[in-house]
This record gives C-alpha cells, structure tokens and sequence, in this order.
C-alpha cells in the first residue's frame, strides 16, 4: 500500500512539471511570433516613409570650346585707341581734391604757358637782415583751415612745392646767399573760403625772431620777403 502511494505521488510529480515545461516552450513561441510580426511591422512603415528621387545626368555639348588659347588682336585694339585720341592736355594735372580746383599745375595756368614767366611779386612783406647764413621759415594757416596751399620760391628757384597749410607751422630751413636774398610764397589756391590766407615766422640760426608777417592772397598771387645776409 505505501509502495502505490509512493508510485502514485511520483507519476503526479512528474505529470505536473512536463505540463509546466509545455507552458513555458508555448510562452516563448508566442513572444517570439509577437516580436517577429512587430518586427515586419515596423520595416513595412520604415518602407513606406522612404522618398525617391529622379536621377539626371548632365550632358555637356561635346564641341563646348572656351577659346582659350585665342590670342589677343592688339592691331584692333590700338587702331581703336588711336581713333579716339584724348581732348585733355597731355601736361594737364589730373584734380583730386575739392580744394585742388584752381591749383597752379606745373607748366600751365587759366590755359597759358607759364613755364618761363617772370616771377611777379603781389605782396611785400619787408626786407629783413641775417647774421647768420642758415634761417627757419615758419609758416601756418592762422586763419580757418580750409585746405590753403602755397609754393617757396627761394631767389626765383622752388624750393619747396605744394605746401598743404595746416593749423600748426610746416618747417623750411634755407640756406643764404651773400647780400640779397628774395623769398617768394605763392598761393596755389584759396581752400573751400577765400582767399588764402598764413602767418609766416622766420628766425636766425640762433633762435631769435627776425621778422613775422601775414598774408591774404588770391590763387596765383604771391607774397616777397628779403633777407640781407653781410
């Protein structure tokens, strides 16, 4: 009797766990299948939002020629020029600034030659005595600036050309001959508001004040100071 109760309990034990075992292979089957169709489910919409576009190739034309290594006809170029010579001078002085307008050019003024002109002298500013052969020329706009320019004759020789006159002094040291010496400034313009107006300082070697005067010029007009050098 125990021995069947043995046999009995043993075939029970054994028939529950193979129905367990079934339960957890059919568990497994099912997830699987889940996973596999939500797997196609998913590459089936990733698919669907794929977006195609039309390929085109480019086809050049064959005979496309840039003509690059066509050489340059400089016979037509300079018969063209040549037709159209320029109306301007050729010693004309090209105007860049507002304040260059009525600029003295170098051989021409109000369209006469001047290159061999007597300096003139419009305005005296005195004759003065050196002991000392080197003096200072100080020279500024004590006026409004406005764009003065002026020229330094040194016995009928330039000197110093196309001086722009500013607030503070431009600087010239000169050399003097024995006896007389003339030097000229000339006003190449008279800046935005006429005329052209400076303040001019001249000292010996020494430092001291020989002589200072001021000026108003018109454009082309100059200004004569003398120095006597013994």
């Amino acid at each position: 009797m125990n021995n069947f109760i043995k046999y009995f309990l043993f075939s029970f034990l054994i028939y529950l766990s193979g129905g367990n075992i079934f339960a957890q292979s059919d568990t497994t089957k099912v997830h699987s299948k889940i996973t596999d169709e939500t797997s196609k489910g998913i590459l089936k919409n990733t698919n669907q939002l794929k977006a195609k576009f039309p390929v085109t190739k480019a086809n050049p034309p064959v005979n496309f020629n840039l003509n690059i290594d066509k050489k340059l006809n400089t016979n037509a170029v300079n018969k063209k020029l040549n037709s159209n010579p320029s109306k301007s001078h050729a010693n004309f002085l090209m105007e860049t600034l507002p304040e260059d307008r009525d600029i003295i050019t170098k051989k021409y003024f109000q369209g006469k030659d001047v290159t061999h002109q007597k300096l003139v002298s419009n305005f005296s500013l005195g004759t003065v005595n050196s002991k000392t052969k080197t003096v200072k020329v100080e020279c500024r706009d004590y006026s409004y600036v406005d764009g003065d320019r002026i020229r330094i004759y040194v016995n009928e020789k330039v000197v110093s050309d196309n001086i722009g006159l500013k607030a503070n002094y431009y600087v010239y040291y000169i050399n003097l001959d024995e006896g007389y010496n003339r030097i000229d400034f000339q006003a190449l313009n008279q800046g935005f508001s006429g005329p052209n107006t400076a303040e001019v300082s001249l000292y010996d070697a020494n430092g001291n004040l020989i002589s200072s005067k001021e000026w108003n010029l018109a454009t082309g007009q100059t200004a004569t100071l003398g120095v006597i050098h013994r």
